[in-house]
């Protein structure tokens, strides 16, 4: 069994750009250029990086990678991509990094590292694995980091900033490649943890698939409720629209990952309907006070759960009003006062009367310099719990 981190997550820190001037890996091939490849292109170069960032992708989306200055080059033909590459991210679809891992392995240079980053790790180390006359060398890899705008117009330096990144080499990987992909992801700005490929596949089935397929059971179970009684649906706004947001998204987004973690997925799904049931039988005992306690626990600890040096306890609050540019204005307010947001996202929203939303400041300090400021300007606001 590997160590389940890289580094202590309490004293990690990321270096300084001098620091990282001459690059772990002086040649980058990235294949698929889009939201992914294109903010790990933007991050290289605005950390000064001394090489070459090559990609490969279709030709409008390297000619708009070229103008954002995501690539020094593009190129269309897989082999050139990669002839002289130190590192190739296959920054791709699940299913085509499956089709081109195997080829990327045999083409890439003999010391070269190919990393991806798919959000399933299993299948690919063992497609690795079983890939013959493979010259360079594979270590997966998943930022916990993304959007829902996908491309490379919404490409960003700033994507993984003090975001979790996943590792998963196998027990056979040199040390030295594991450390000199440590090194790259601190320079992305994100914080590396290395894990096995299936404690990765196991952990990711009950943190993110099954919400999904819960999200799923949920939105169907509202759907068949309100054909009996329409109310239901024009009801079914707040917690629920919260809870199931990701059924809203695009089959795209999650056939290929949850049919790949499938074995994953259904145990993890046996799982979970144990401890339903379980629920329902501490309901009827009536013994919520019981079931609130130990979730109340959980969220609070999930609340300090924060990558490296992200002060807990910083977060606050706010009720937005229903009225245009409302978010502008609370993120402008605090601009003002040169207090710098970290993260911004809606926890409950009420139609046609704003929502309440959560604002991540840098520290403690700096979040209740922003609760005075937005108290005084006329906004509902609290420290979080």
């Amino acid at each position: 069994m590997q160590e389940n981190i890289s580094e202590s997550l309490d004293t990690l820190t990321l270096p300084s750009p001098l620091e990282l001037m001459t690059g772990e890996f002086p040649h980058t091939a990235i294949i698929g250029v889009g939201l992914m490849g294109g903010s790990i292109g933007l991050r290289t170069k605005a950390m000064v990086h001394v090489g070459l960032v090559v990609g490969h992708d279709l030709p409008e989306v390297l000619d708009e990678a070229l103008q954002r200055g995501a690539i020094d080059r593009g190129v269309g033909d897989l082999a050139e991509a990669v002839a002289d590459a130190d590192l190739v991210v296959l920054a791709v679809p699940l299913e085509e990094a499956v089709k081109l891992l195997p080829t990327v392995l045999r083409i890439a240079p003999a010391e070269a590292v190919v990393t991806d980053t798919c959000p399933v790790k299993a299948e690919l180390m063992q497609l690795a694995r079983q890939t013959d006359n493979a010259r360079a060398t594979y270590v997966g890899g998943h930022p916990l980091a993304g959007s829902d705008r996908l491309g490379i117009a919404n490409a960003d330096a700033n994507l993984f900033e003090s975001a979790y990144y996943l590792l998963t080499p196998c027990a056979e990987t040199p040390p030295a490649i594991r450390e000199s992909l440590s090194w790259w992801v601190r320079m992305l700005g994100a914080y590396p943890i290395v894990l096995e490929p299936e404690l990765h596949d196991r952990i990711m089935a009950v943190t993110s698939h099954v919400p999904f397929v819960v999200a799923l059971a949920l939105s169907l179970w509202v759907a068949r409720q309100s054909g009996e009684q329409p109310l239901h649906a024009k009801l079914a706004t707040g917690n629920f629209q919260c809870m199931t947001a990701a059924a809203g998204l695009p089959l795209a987004v999650w056939e290929s990952v949850v049919r790949a973690n499938q074995a994953e997925v259904e145990k993890a799904l046996t799982e979970f309907a144990a401890v339903l049931e379980e629920c329902a039988a501490q309901l009827r005992a009536g013994k919520i006070a019981e079931l609130w306690q130990q979730a109340h626990a959980f969220q609070r600890r999930l609340s300090r759960e924060r990558p490296g040096d992200w002060d807990a306890n910083c977060e606050l609050v706010v009720t937005a009003p229903d009225r245009p540019g409302a978010i502008a204005q609370i993120a402008g307010l605090l601009a003002a006062h040169s207090i710098g947001i970290r993260d911004i996202h809606m926890i409950y929203v009420r139609e046609r009367r704003g929502g309440t939303m959560c604002v991540v400041l840098h520290s403690r300090v700096e979040a209740r310099r922003a609760m005075d400021i937005l108290l005084l300007n006329g906004f509902s606001v609290r420290m979080k719990d």
